[in-house]
């Protein structure tokens, strides 16, 4: 495993226990250690953004929130259903029913998991 994809998953790990912030500050560290390669570079956007918006969501900011997952979603479109062991279909699906969720102004919402692809 390479640095970049350690700091990913450690992102990844932290997402799942709810740590957003901490998610995107790894995340944001394996997007720095890209380099050249933009490859791949809306897909890590994407990811980041994801936890920007559930830490916006912790701290109240809803506007916020739907910014940062609508921007999410945006930048994840074009990547295929698994993708760097990933399940990111599943992701957006359930992206896409949280910030459906949070504008239809529910009080509570749950956010979603990163599940790993076999």
């Amino acid at each position: 495993m390479n640095e970049i994809d350690a700091h990913f998953l450690k992102g990844v790990e932290l997402f799942n226990r709810g740590a957003f912030f901490e998610a995107h500050e790894e995340m944001e560290e394996a997007m720095n250690l890209l380099e050249g390669d933009t490859s791949d570079w809306e897909f890590y956007l994407g990811m980041l953004r994801a936890a920007v918006a559930n830490h916006k969501l912790e701290q109240g900011e809803v506007s916020s929130a739907q910014l940062h997952l609508r921007a999410s979603l945006k930048f994840l479109e074009a990547y295929p259903d698994r993708h760097r062991g990933i399940k990111l279909r599943e992701f957006r699906s359930a992206l896409s029913a949280e910030l459906a969720r949070v504008e239809a102004g529910a009080s509570v919402v749950a956010p979603p998991q990163i599940e790993m692809a076999p």
